[in-house]
């Protein structure tokens, strides 16, 4: 897929928003959320663009956590999530983690692709189910996880 990355405008709310609901039905992001991110974290709320439509988004914070990704489900499987991962992995020097659901099957097997391990399990995470957190084994500093998610990770079991 031949597209762009760049940061998020206001404007491309609407499509995020859309993206958002199909992608993540059980516990979707509000309007008020993504705009919590664009100011907090402009830098690392970006979008891609293929020709003139958003597609996909990712939000990040400076040390690599990635809050979230999403892509059109049109889109998907054309390398548009891979891109907007590799931005991150780009930006943060290969430092990177992610959570996902234990029953997320498709998100454990993409992250699983781009050659992030499994690291721990985070109990309950999503109220009603458990999270896995994923690590890029490349990441400069093998401390990582307990750095970016202490409080979180005080509850967790190691794989």
């Amino acid at each position: 897929m031949r597209g762009r990355i760049r940061e998020f405008r206001r404007a491309d709310l609407g499509a995020i928003l859309r993206i958002e609901a199909k992608a993540f039905p059980k516990m979707p992001y509000d309007r008020g959320t993504f705009l919590y991110f664009a100011s907090a974290y402009r830098d690392n709320f970006m979008v891609y663009i293929a020709g003139h439509e958003v597609v996909g988004y990712i939000i990040f914070y400076p040390d690599g956590h990635i809050v979230s990704v999403a892509v059109h489900a049109r889109y998907r499987r054309s390398g548009i999530g891979t891109e907007l991962v590799g931005e991150v992995l780009k930006r943060t020097r290969g430092d990177a983690i992610v959570e996902v659901r234990e029953s997320n099957e498709v998100a454990r097997a993409f992250y699983s692709h781009l050659g992030f391990v499994m690291q721990r399990i985070i109990p309950e995470y999503y109220g009603d189910e458990d999270a896995l957190v994923m690590i890029n084994p490349f990441s400069k500093e093998k401390g990582f996880t307990e750095k970016g998610l202490r409080s979180k990770l005080s509850f967790t079991k190691k794989v």
